[in-house]
């Protein structure tokens, strides 16, 4: 798919879960050349991107830099193997780079003993640990992690030829979640904040010991750039381009209200605690996407405590949430 005016090439990309592909997407400025995101990694979608590099910009020598739009590795599970056989700069905000690097293992270990101990305060039974150990054993490893000296912080604004890129950081699906801006076309590249149906998880994320990122209040706050921008289209990290962006967003915010009240309905009845408003927040999820139901719900709790509408209690080590009476 190519467009107009500065010329994009969408790249559709596979990935390991029943959700969307993901789109790596090539920005081509008169002469010049930039990547954002890198797909999933895998042989097959290397060799995709491979392709439709060459066959768009000629060799990977054009490509000026690369952009993540976050750390999450269907966006830059690519950029080791594109890095291994050609230097590109590769950009990425700083609240995002701890994700994408090898961290020190002592780091690591400490922040995976407080989440664990975290989610079993909230009432995640200890067997369902394993599948999360399973899971972030293989999205964050090192296989595919790129080093701390191929990473360059990324500033306001950058530039492909003459057409200037604005950063905005958006934090909300990740603490380091960038959304750009091609400020002469109207064009914005949302990586995973807004996509034109659906709604993207803002999973729950722990930087470090003793920090957990409130991923729900944080998103819900900068959707507002998508309200205030000149906006012509939308190309979003999955699916495909919209350009009825103000629809897109009331939408979203008529689903959130709508969830939040599912959820005050919940602990009306009886105190619960997380884990237990996530599976009956989503009933039909299988079990297996117990975290995405868990952050889900835990950024709707984190809602109401910002307005005053809840209270816990701790009862057996474990944390209860009703409505405030």
């Amino acid at each position: 798919m190519i467009y107009n005016v500065m010329e994009i090439k969408i790249i559709k990309l596979k990935i390991p879960w029943p959700f969307f592909e993901v789109n790596a997407i090539i920005l081509k400025e008169g002469d010049k050349f930039a990547l954002i995101d890198t797909g999933f990694p895998s042989d097959e979608n290397f060799n995709q991107i491979d392709k439709a590099v060459l066959d768009f910009c000629g060799s990977w020598t054009k490509i000026e830099f690369i952009i993540l739009t976050h750390g999450h590795p269907d966006h830059y599970g690519n950029a080791r193997e594109i890095l291994n056989k050609n230097k590109i700069p590769i950009f990425i905000h700083e609240n995002d780079k701890d994700r994408v690097i090898e961290l020190p293992k002592e780091l690591r270990k400490d922040a995976a003993e407080f989440a664990a101990e975290y989610l079993i305060k909230n009432g995640v039974p200890q067997d369902k640990l394993s599948i999360v150990q399973r899971q972030s054993k293989s999205y964050f490893t090192r296989k595919y992690q790129v080093y701390d000296t191929d990473i360059m912080h990324i500033e306001d604004e950058i530039y492909i030829g003459g057409n200037k890129i604005k950063v905005f950081h958006t934090p909300g699906h990740t603490p380091g979640h960038i959304t750009l801006y091609a400020e002469k076309d109207g064009f914005i590249f949302s990586g995973d904040h807004i996509f034109s149906r659906g709604f993207p998880v803002p999973l729950l994320f722990f930087p470090k010991k003793e920090e957990r990122f409130r991923n729900l209040p944080n998103w819900l706050k900068n959707l507002k750039i998508f309200e205030e921008l000149d906006i012509s289209c939308v190309f979003p990290g999955h699916l495909e381009p919209f350009s009825n962006v103000k629809e897109v967003v009331s939408k979203i915010k008529e689903r959130v209200e709508k969830q939040k009240q599912k959820v005050i309905n919940i602990i009306s009845q009886s105190p619960r605690t997380i884990y237990d408003i996530g599976n009956l927040l989503y009933p039909n999820i299988p079990d297996e996407f117990w975290s995405f139901k868990f952050s889900e719900a835990q950024g709707y709790i984190d809602l109401l405590q910002d307005e005053g509408l809840v209270s816990e209690t701790i009862e057996n080590g474990k944390i209860f949430f009703e409505i405030k009476r």
